[in-house]
C-alpha cells in the first residue's frame, strides 16, 4: 500500500521529488551499494566477474534493487538505481492541492519515476477516481489508465485502493 513522507523516521530532510530527480551518483550516495557475481546458469558465455550491483535505499532498508542484465558494472548500477526511484515512485505519496504537468516518458528515463510519482499523488488525492485524477492531472481517462498499466505492481496497488475503497474493478487497458 502507498505510505506518506511521515511513514519514514529519518527521511524528514529529504525532498521525495529532489531525490527522484538526482543524477545516478547523487542518488548512490543516499543507498548501500554491494556489487557481486550475477545468478544465473553458467557455461562457456557465463560473465564470472563482480559487475551484479544492488542498492539499498539508506533511509528504509526494505527499499532495495539489483540488476545483473550488462556485463558492465556501471550499466548494471543505473539499472538498479532506476529500479529504485521506480520503487520510491510508487509508494512515496506526497500531498498535492494543485492540478499537475504530466509529461509522458521512456521507463528508462531517469525522470521517469520522478513524473509516475506526481501521477500516483493525483490518483491518492483524488481517492482513486481515475476520472478526477486524469482532469487534476490534464490527461485523459484512458491515457491515465494506460500510464497506470505501464507498470503491474502500479496497476495491482491501484485495483486493490480502488476496491479497499469499495469502487469497481477497472479492465487494465492494453497498451
Amino acid at each position: 500500500m502507498f505510505f506518506s513522507a511521515e511513514s519514514l523516521q529519518n527521511i524528514s530532510e529529504i525532498d521525495r521529488d529532489e531525490l527522484l530527480q538526482l543524477d545516478d551518483r547523487d542518488l548512490a550516495d543516499h543507498c548501500k551499494v554491494d556489487v557481486f557475481v550475477g545468478k544465473g546458469p553458467g557455461g562457456q558465455h557465463r560473465n564470472r566477474n563482480y559487475t551484479a550491483v544492488r542498492v539499498v535505499f539508506k533511509y528504509d532498508r526494505s527499499f532495495a534493487a539489483e540488476d545483473c542484465t550488462s556485463r558492465s558494472q556501471q550499466q548494471n548500477l543505473s539499472g538498479a538505481l532506476n529500479k529504485l526511484r521506480i520503487m520510491l515512485a510508487i509508494f512515496w505519496r506526497k500531498k498535492t492541492d494543485a492540478n499537475i504537468a504530466y509529461t509522458h516518458l521512456n521507463s528508462n528515463n531517469r525522470l521517469y519515476a520522478f513524473e509516475l510519482a506526481k501521477l500516483l499523488d493525483a490518483v491518492t488525492d483524488a481517492k482513486f477516481d481515475h476520472k478526477l485524477a486524469a482532469e487534476k492531472s490534464g490527461v485523459s481517462n484512458t491515457f491515465l489508465l494506460k500510464e497506470l498499466a505501464r507498470d503491474h505492481r502500479v496497476w495491482e496497488i491501484f485495483q486493490k485502493s480502488r476496491q479497499a475503497l469499495d469502487l469497481s474493478e477497472l479492465k487494465k487497458p492494453g497498451n
